[in-house]
């Protein structure tokens, strides 16, 4: 058995390893001429040794004979045919996937970009900026569009130089040049670089590259005419006219309209009319009849007025197909609901500016073209209208004539016309039960105002104005509530109906609802941040909150608004007063004493101040001048007399109440004094002469009090028995009517503003001669005799 293993393996190694032989020379010659020796397994065939066999390997099973010592065992490695141990990996003898990964790297690696390809990308980049420039430019946002329409120049001619440099001058692109340059100029004249738009533009004309680049005047024209260099703009004008060929027959006219304006800002109004006028006779428009209009009513010429307009209705309207025109007039249908349509906004965009230059040109010439006044201009411009088909545009005009009677006061005028329009269509028809409704509540009229305006209401709910009307009629009635729910309602239909909002406030604080007031009137002050009314009711809202900082806040706001309101100023003065700050408060009513020095209220507390602070020469003018504004009160000239004598000037105080009794013979005050002063410097005559009077008048004077107390006496009883009285009997003063108490500017701007209420001062009594001779009085609060 052991020899049979031994012949099992005997030929194994002895072929198989080459230095098994004693030679390397041996060792070849064997392998190359042995021809005894049996020929290889089917691995080798007779083919020249694969990559598994090689002239100089270790020992390995590649050549182990199969079995018995004749026959060479087959080949067994697997390497070769391309088997791995290696997991995951893929079958593939022949390498075919990393060939084809380096022919696919090989064709990724770009070859290097032909110069003709660079100058395509290049112009490419060029186009992108230059759209990128003029959408910026579009959104207003010119800085940004100047940066990109200068770097589309900076490359436009790397462009050109580039392909100059390589021999392709002829694919030069033109076109794109004149776009870059042209853009570029445009880019300047947004962001006011006047003067390199006009060097941008010169240059571009002056090219003889760019033929048809003449017309490019026109802009320059506009530069000129933005700088009111209208000479040089009519000059550029008429150089791109020249330059524009016949055929371009709405462009030439333009131009020529823009000559016209030009003449207009110089004050050639005969050479602006003779351009409109060539202008309408060619190609005519609203707005160049509109012009002519203007031309002929600053020439003060009657008849071209009336031609002029007359050519103005000449031109064809934009009109709507009747579809349209059915639709829009049906908006009191809710449930209609028209879709959003470029179009259809553009066209009803022009149909109004056609509405605004026509009427507004009847109401321009309306009071020149007759001399019998503006109804009988207003009468001819209606007539005219309605022949020429224009029946909504003259009914707009009649409303303008009313409104006309209105500013010139003629109410009674403005009325009848109005009242023509309540058996018209209902849009007319509620705008003017509007006006009527505005007319009755002016005159005082409550129930017409309230019928007419539930008329606009009933024709169009819709109306803001009509709820406000309503709404200051209920006012008036006393209907606060009823007023503040119509306000609501018009601020809900009309956001920005200031006349709504402004009302609301007010009668928020007719109900002493003081937050929400203020709330009204801050909403309203953000739509109109300079009115002096709105900021007026908030400094008073704050005021009556007891929010002192705010108060002075908005009243220092409104002072530099309007810096010479005496009332600000005694409000402020007013203010700083209650709050013990009297050097601010003598400050602004002085201001206010300075511009209105009228103001009793302010005359008032600038005497009674120097009076507690014992500056009595100071005072004493203050006093003299309300002694002379108000002649019949008797406390004015007391007041002086006191003063004088407070400085020692006893013979001037001794002829100022002499003067007073000459006026007012039974005013105990006066005899009082005068029967001090004449003890005092020795009269006894005098002095007896003065007591008797005062007894007499103290009598008088004490009867009168007896009567007056005995008649309120009699008064109180018969109240108490025809149940009149209530718990405690009524406080002095009656109880403010319904009335609607307008809070605007008359209201700001009068002296009437409260004045602060200051301390009570009790004087002393008379005694010797260094004593107060104010009288044993107490005095309230502008320190005067009560």
């Amino acid at each position: 058995m052991g020899h049979d293993d031994d012949e099992l393996y005997s030929g194994y190694d002895e072929g198989s390893n080459p230095l098994a032989s004693t030679g390397g020379a041996s060792m070849f010659q064997a392998l190359g001429s042995d021809a005894s020796q049996g020929p290889p397994g089917t691995a080798m065939g007779m083919y020249p040794p694969g990559t598994a066999m090689k002239s100089y390997a270790a020992p390995s099973t590649a050549q182990r004979p199969v079995a018995g010592p004749d026959m060479a065992r087959p080949m067994t490695s697997n390497r070769g045919a391309g088997f791995s141990s290696i997991p995951n990996k893929k079958f593939d003898p022949l390498n075919q996937v990393r060939a084809s990964q380096s022919t696919g790297a090989t064709l990724l690696k770009k070859t290097d970009a032909s110069a003709e390809e660079t100058a395509k990308d290049m112009e490419k980049k060029v186009h992108e900026l230059l759209e990128q420039s003029a959408l910026l430019t579009h959104n207003a946002d010119h800085a940004a569009g100047l940066e990109k329409a200068m770097e589309a120049k900076k490359r436009e001619r790397g462009l050109c130089k580039y392909r100059e440099a390589n021999g392709m001058a002829e694919q030069i692109n033109p076109d794109l040049t004149y776009a870059v340059d042209f853009n570029l100029a445009t880019c300047y004249h947004a962001n006011k670089n006047y003067q390199e738009a006009l060097d941008q533009f010169t240059a571009i004309v002056k090219s003889k590259q760019f033929p048809q680049s003449g017309r490019l005047r026109v802009n320059m024209g506009n530069i000129h005419f933005e700088q009111k260099k209208y000479t040089n703009a009519i000059k550029m004008y008429r150089m791109a006219l020249d330059q524009i060929p016949a055929t371009a027959k709405e462009i030439r006219f333009k131009i020529m309209r823009n000559i016209g304006l030009s003449f207009v800002r110089m004050g050639q109004y005969q050479d602006a009319l003779q351009s409109f006028s060539t202008v309408m006779d060619n190609v005519p428009d609203h707005q160049t009849g509109y012009n002519l209009v203007i031309c002929a009513y600053a020439l003060g010429d009657r008849e071209g007025m009336k031609r002029a307009y007359l050519r103005l209705l000449e031109v064809p309207p934009y009109e709507a197909e009747e579809e349209e025109e059915e639709l829009l007039a049906d908006e009191d249908d809710i449930n209609t609901v028209v879709q959003d349509d470029g179009l259809k906004d553009e066209l009803k965009k022009r149909q109004n500016y056609i509405t605004r230059c026509i009427v507004n040109s009847a109401q321009l010439i309306a009071e020149k073209i007759d001399r019998n006044g503006f109804e009988a201009g207003y009468d001819w411009c209606v007539a005219q209208l309605r022949d020429s088909g224009y029946t909504k545009l003259a009914n707009e005009v009649e409303l303008a004539k009313a409104t006309k009677f209105m500013s010139y006061k003629e109410f009674e005028a403005a009325i009848g016309v109005f009242k023509e329009f309540e058996k018209k269509e209902a849009r007319i028809k509620a705008r003017a039960a509007t006006n009527l409704s505005f007319l009755y509540y002016l005159e005082g009229e409550v129930d017409q105002a309230d019928k007419y305006s539930d008329l606009a209401l009933k024709t169009d709910r819709y109306n803001a104005r009509a709820f406000v009307n309503k709404g200051n009629a209920l006012v008036e009635k006393g209907d606060l509530e009823g007023a503040r729910t119509l306000y609501n309602e018009a601020a809900g239909i009309e956001p920005y109906c200031v006349e709504a909002i402004f009302n609301l406030g007010l009668v928020n604080q007719r109900l002493g609802e003081h937050q929400y007031a203020l709330a009204a009137f801050k909403k309203l002050h953000a739509m109109l941040p300079d009115n002096g009314e709105v900021i007026y009711q908030i400094a008073n809202c704050y005021d009556i909150l007891g929010d002192f900082k705010n108060s002075v806040k908005w009243f220092e706001m409104l002072s530099s608004l309007v810096p010479n309101d005496p009332g600000v100023l005694a409000k402020l003065g007013a203010i700083h007063a209650r709050f013990d700050d009297e050097v601010k408060a003598l400050h602004y009513y002085q201001e206010s004493h300075r511009v209105f020095p009228v103001n009793m209220d302010v005359i008032s507390w600038l005497g009674a101040h120097h009076v507690k602070n014992e500056v009595y020469e100071k005072a004493m003018p203050y006093f003299d001048l309300a002694s002379k504004i108000q002649p019949q009160e008797v406390k004015w000239a007391l007041m002086v007399a006191s003063c004088l004598r407070r400085i020692g000037a006893i013979p001037q105080a001794l002829s100022k109440y002499k003067e007073i009794h000459v006026s007012h013979p039974d005013n105990v005050e006066c005899l009082r004094y005068l029967v001090h002063l004449c003890t005092e410097l020795g009269r006894r005559d005098d002095a007896q002469e003065y007591l008797t009077k005062l007894r007499k008048a103290e009598k008088q004077q004490m009867a009168e009090a007896t009567a007056m107390a005995t008649q309120m006496q009699r008064a109180q009883a018969a109240a108490a028995e025809n149940g009149m009285m209530g718990n405690g009997g009524m406080m002095n003063g009656s109880q403010n009517g319904g009335g609607f108490v307008d809070d605007g500017p008359d209201a700001m701007l009068g002296s009437g503003l409260p004045v602060s209420r200051g301390k009570k001062v009790v004087a002393k009594e008379m005694g010797g001669g260094d004593e107060d001779e104010w009288g044993n009085e107490k005095l309230g609060e502008d320190l005067l005799p009560m």
